[in-house]
């Protein structure tokens, strides 16, 4: 998930933080605890300021890590692409397009788009 949060922090009640990273007054990404459980739920981004959610990293079995994150590259409000963990083993195992097909991969040929792991990053 988003790296401007501490999804372990603890909390006694629902509670959402709005992180205004430029200053500007308008909150860039908002983070939720739906449940209260200390466990972020939830981390919308607005990267462009246009009040238009273009990265949202949801975690929908309380374990810590985004099991959906959806990506708003053209910024029309509609995500392009979806990496779910279907699973819950915190590796994305399904990759969706806005138009419900599957993520192009970078060979051309029918093998399924990887999310590269934290070494592979660096």
């Amino acid at each position: 998930m988003s790296e401007c949060y501490d999804a372990t922090a603890t909390t006694v009640a629902p509670s959402s933080e709005f992180v205004d990273t430029d200053g500007d007054g308008y909150a860039e990404t908002i983070v939720t605890d739906t449940d209260g459980d200390g466990y972020v739920d939830e981390v919308l981004t607005d990267i462009d300021g246009d009040g238009l959610v273009d990265i949202g990293e949801v975690d929908t079995d309380g374990d810590g890590h985004a099991d959906v994150v959806a990506v708003d590259s053209d910024r029309d409000g509609v995500a392009d692409v979806a990496f779910v963990d279907t699973d819950f083993d915190g590796t994305a195992d399904a990759v969706v397009t806005a138009d419900g097909g599957p993520f192009p991969s970078g060979s051309g040929g029918e093998e399924p788009y990887t999310v590269p792991d934290d070494a592979a990053r660096s």
